[in-house]
Parts: C-alpha cells; structure tokens; sequence
C-alpha cells in the first residue's frame, strides 16, 4: 500500500513515516501543499495524509482541488485543530476521516487501515493464501504449514504484491513503483536482490517449489497455486488452510533506533524554536515586532504544536496551540498592547507555561522516550 503524507514539519514528517513504513506502508513525504497536490494528481496513492496549513496551498484548498479534479482517494485529515469547525471545514472539502496530531499511533494505523479497507485498497479477503503459504494483511502475519515466517518489512510487502495479483506479470518498475517511495528511487537491480532474498526465506521456511516465476523480459508472477494433492504429506492437514496466527513483526530493533534519531532531532527543533519564541517576547517587550516576524513566528508556533502532539507531550502542544492562536489574533489585530492585558504580558505567560510542560515527561511514553529541558 502506497500512502502521500503533506507534512511540512520535518520532525513529524520523519516520525510518521517510520510509524507507517514499519506497517509495511510505503510513504511519499513532501512538505509544500503544491508538490503534493502534483503528486496526487499523477501518481497512484492508497490514501493521502493531508495536514492543513501548509507552504503555496493550505491542506484545504489541496484537498478540495483534488475533489474537483475526480480524485477518489481517501484523505485522512491530520493537524492540531480539533475545533468543531476545523472537522466541518475539512470534511466539506472533501476528506473522508480527520485526526489530530497528538492521537495515539495506533489510533492513527487503526484509521488508516478503515479508509483503506473503505476504499477497495485493502483485501476483502481475511487471508490471502498460496498453497499453506498464508498472510493476513489485517495482522501483518505470515505462516507456512503453521510455521512463522519472520519476514524483512520489504520482502512481506513484495510477498503481499504476489499474493494480491496472482494472475498479473510485475515488472520490475511496477514493483518499485509499489514498494519504494519516490525520494529513494532504487535501481532495477534492488528487485532482483529482493526477489532473491524473498525466496530464500521462503525456501528456508520449508517451501520446496518456488512460488515465484521469472518471465523473462517481463518481470516476475505468482506460479499457480498448488492443489493439495500435489503438495508433500506433512503439508495436508485437517485444518488446513487455517487462519493465520504467526506474524512477519516489523523490524523493532531498526524501528526504535530510527524513532530515536528522529526524537534527537525533534528534540533539537523545540530548542530552536523556543529559541525563537524567546525572541519574539524580547521584540513584543520593544514593540519591535513586524507582521513579516508575526506570520513567520506563528507558523512556527503551529508546527511546534503539531510536534509535541505527535510526540506525545499534550499539554505542552495545547500552550503552543495558544501561542499560535495569540500571534493570529495580534495579526488580525484583536489584541495590542494596548489591550486590558498587553500582548506582550500574555505571551510571556504562555511561553513560560510551555517552557514548565516541557519539563516534564511525555503522556505517553510508547511515542518516544526523549526527555526536553531548557535551562
């Protein structure tokens, strides 16, 4: 399954990619609502991730053009706005679910894999089955003849390809345009080597007859599936084929060393942008503080919300939140410092309120385990 995340937040962009391509998702990440939208238009996508405010077309006006334009691809709405009249706005452009940035992951994959299965995309199939070779793309489970097969992230999505089009000859850029997303551009040499690794496990799993048939100048299919009696003695069972019950796990020990790296460097974005944020008191305080720095301080105030959602560090995203909010109102001109309370004295408040919820540790700790301190 192909999936374009429009996520112009490099630290939640990195974050949510690794949380989908760990589920056997391929993901496109871009950060300008335009390229998306070109994306969109001329590639084939599962489902599009869409945040809202974004650089050249917010995520609203992309996904409404998509709308207009015929596309049918789910959208699944993703920011910090959780306002009543945010959902109605998103959903009257056009996107079929809407989730804010700091749900829980699960809750995230669990909405994901409804649009897909919505949409036709997923299997109506519970398991999809080659002779005792069973997968069941729900789980992400895969057994041979009630053996677990311990599959890499890549050779489950090529083996789930097979199984899907079993009739169909995959070239070898069909399966690059399945499997890889845009920005990694392998060469066609990078699917020999994966069919090569696929079989292998296979046959180390116990399957004697190679699944996968070479058509040479075309690409590769699924041989025809084998009838029980031509299948050795120890495969036909009275249960079989039963329902799936080992997986193919994703691979924890590379998941949580890049979930790591990305934190560090999320960790560093707080820090350069609460860096920022100091700089805008200190300019308030000299009413020095100019609508290009106003617009360019609250979109940075919006995607430190969207960050620390993600992460798990609620609270903290809800004081950005407010932060943003203010710097919109100074905008728009509703507070001044000539207001009952300055703008100036609330958003020092506010910033040392988010700089005291960064101190303590994130709600829920299966996000990341980084810890923020500022001195």
């Amino acid at each position: 399954m192909r999936i374009l995340l429009i996520e112009d937040d490099q630290s939640t962009g990195e974050f949510l990619s690794t949380t989908l391509s760990a589920h056997r998702y391929a993901v496109d990440v871009v950060a300008d609502g335009a390229v998306g939208l070109e994306l969109a238009a001329h590639w084939h996508y599962d489902l599009i991730l869409l945040d809202i405010l974004l650089p050249t077309l917010n995520g609203i006006e992309v996904c409404r053009r998509l709308r207009d334009q015929g596309c049918q691809t789910p959208i699944l709405m993703l920011t910090t706005q959780d306002s009543n009249d945010a959902v109605i706005t998103g959903l009257d452009a056009g996107a079929d679910d809407y989730v804010t940035k700091s749900c829980d992951p699960s809750q995230l994959l669990a909405r994901v894999r409804a649009l897909l299965r919505r949409s036709g995309a997923a299997a109506t199939t519970p398991v999809l089955t080659w002779g005792p070779l069973c997968l069941d793309p729900a789980l992400t489970r895969v057994t041979y003849n009630g053996t677990e097969l311990m599959l890499r992230p890549k050779e489950y999505s090529l083996l789930e390809l097979f199984l899907r089009y079993p009739h169909r000859i995959l070239s070898r850029s069909a399966i690059i345009e399945h499997l890889w997303p845009i920005e990694e551009t392998p060469v066609e040499g990078s699917v020999t080597n994966l069919i090569k690794d696929l079989r292998y496990r296979l046959k180390s799993a116990g399957i004697q007859t190679d699944p996968i048939e070479t058509v040479y100048g075309l690409g590769y299919r699924l041989k025809t599936e084998p009838v029980a009696a031509q299948l050795p003695a120890r495969t036909r069972s009275a249960d079989y084929p039963s329902r799936v019950q080992s997986a193919a796990a994703p691979d924890e020990t590379r998941g949580q060393l890049a979930i790591q790296q990305i934190g560090e460097r999320f960790r560093r974005s707080v820090e350069q942008r609460l860096d920022l944020l100091e700089a805008v008191a200190q300019s308030l305080q000299t009413d020095r503080f100019h609508v290009p720095q106003q617009r360019a301080a609250k979109l940075e105030a919006h995607k430190l919300a969207g960050g620390l959602g993600t992460f798990g560090y609620i609270q903290a995203s809800r004081i950005a939140q407010a932060i943003e909010h203010l710097l919109e109102r100074l905008l728009e001109g509703d507070v001044t410092q000539e207001s009952e309370v300055p703008v100036a004295e609330q958003f020092t408040k506010l910033l040392t309120a988010l700089k005291q919820a960064l101190m303590k540790s994130p709600t829920d700790e299966l996000r990341s385990d980084i810890s923020l301190s500022r001195r």
